[in-house]
């Protein structure tokens, strides 16, 4: 009748010697070794801290209704100014009446309460024997990101373009993104509102109003971006111009400064990993070096009186 095996346990023997001895002082230097050499292993092998993390999120954007569009024609004395013509000089507001039927919707499709597109549509009505040759518009947005790091900050939307024949609409579709210069911190139960002020304000040093609003929004350390997904340009001389913009509002990929029970989290397998290696590896030496007799100890074994 055949025997199964049904249950096993190991036989413990010891090696046992004075604290002051030299057997005790390799015992020592080898469990140093073992807890240290595994973290300087991971350490060099690169990737053992998190330094830099990221999550995505949906945030939740809404328009400020603040805009400002510039036309240049081919006359560079005539350009249509719309939107904030009050941080504008003189000069330039007169021409404010060719801007007609401006549009700005928002649209939240699956109803989670955050807009899933903003909607931008204008009019202009260009002046006599004069084409547009170039258009800016910088739209204000608030962007709000509420889990892992949050944020409220007003942003820019901004769109250009360039236009080789005479236009008579623009349809464009974008997506807005994050643009990130450093990583952005966390501040637990706390929403980061370093830059949640109107970027729209006109400073009396610059003679040129756009290049005063791209230069103090550009300096920040984050930024929403458009990235175009396509556009179409519809030529003709009509003496109008349609302007319409639908921007995109996806998931968004952030980094941002990891905690240090997060780094540690991240560290821990890896640290462990390899110190059962180790510890596996320098348990063959321990017992190589006790059972040949190489430092002197005494061998204590269960089953023997005369331990």
């Amino acid at each position: 009748m055949a025997l199964y095996k049904l249950f096993s346990h190991s036989v413990e023997i010891q090696y046992k010697s004075y604290f002051l001895s030299k057997a005790t002082l390799f015992t020592i230097l080898i469990a140093i070794f073992n807890l240290t050499l595994p973290f300087i292993v991971a350490f060099n092998s690169k990737g053992f801290w998190l330094q830099s993390h990221y999550f995505y999120e949906q945030p939740s954007i809404r328009s400020t209704y603040d805009y400002l569009l510039i036309a240049e024609t081919d006359d560079p004395s005539i350009n249509i100014i719309c939107g904030e013509a009050a941080v504008l000089n003189s000069e330039t507001i007169e021409h404010e009446e060719n801007c007609v039927e401006t549009q700005i919707q928002e649209q939240d499709f699956d109803k989670d309460g955050k807009n899933d597109i903003i909607a931008f549509k204008l009019h202009l009505i260009v002046p006599k024997e004069r084409t547009i040759t170039y258009i800016i518009l910088i739209l204000g947005i608030d962007l709000l990101i509420m889990t892992t790091c949050p944020l409220q900050m007003q942003s820019l939307a901004i769109i250009n373009k360039e236009f080789a024949v005479h236009p008579n609409g623009l349809k464009y579709y974008g997506d807005i993104q994050i643009y990130q210069t450093v990583h952005l911190p966390c501040f637990q139960n706390m929403v980061d509102t370093t830059y949640n002020s109107s970027i729209f304000s006109y400073k009396s040093g610059y003679k040129n109003t756009v290049d005063s609003i791209l230069e103090e929004y550009l300096s920040r350390d984050v930024i929403t971006t458009v990235t175009p997904i396509f556009s179409r340009n519809q030529n003709g001389l009509t003496g109008t111009m349609d302007l319409n913009i639908v921007l995109k509002i996806s998931e968004i990929q952030i980094r941002y400064l990891p905690s240090l029970l997060q780094e540690l989290k991240w560290a821990w397998p890896q640290y462990l990993s390899l110190l059962f290696i180790f510890y596996c590896f320098f348990n063959r030496i321990k017992r190589f070096v006790f059972s040949k007799r190489l430092l002197m100890a005494w061998k204590i074994v269960p089953w023997s009186k005369n331990n």
